[in-house]
């Protein structure tokens, strides 16, 4: 019983850890990434990944796009890549705004990016709550 209860523990510390690790990649990028600029699509790769349902058998087809952007920054050009799935909307050529880190250029942040902060900063607290649950019943 001890060791089921150590083994919860341990798997909510881990997850805690891993969420906290992404949180403050995002929130420094957030913060160092100050300077403007354009990257441009470089290229849009559609393909299909096939997903089996373990419980009912049932097949389905994923679509991903893997996205290419491409930017200059003081003569030299830098190059990063994005994964979507269900929709894509981005197409060859077309522009958007990135905020790039002025001390290490390859380092940029997208608008989008804050949606993954806020993701992994409400599982966070959602594994804190758990955390005081799982601490409640210990006691």
């Amino acid at each position: 019983m001890i060791i089921g209860r150590i083994i919860v523990g341990i798997i909510l510390l881990f997850l805690q850890v891993v969420s906290l690790y992404f949180v403050i990649g995002y929130i420094k990028k957030l913060f160092v990434c100050t300077e403007k600029t354009s990257a441009e699509v470089d290229s849009v790769t559609e393909s299909e990944r096939r997903h089996e349902d373990s419980k009912t058998g049932k097949t389905e087809y994923i679509t991903e796009y893997d996205v290419d952007f491409k930017y200059e920054y003081n003569g030299q050009i830098y190059m990063f890549s994005r994964i979507y799935s269900k929709h894509c909307k981005y197409s060859k050529g077309y522009n958007y705004e990135i905020k790039i880190n002025p001390r290490n250029p390859k380092e940029c942040w997208m608008n989008e990016d804050i949606k993954s902060l806020i993701i992994f900063a409400s599982s966070l607290l959602l594994y804190t709550f758990f955390d005081l649950i799982y601490i409640e019943t210990l006691f």
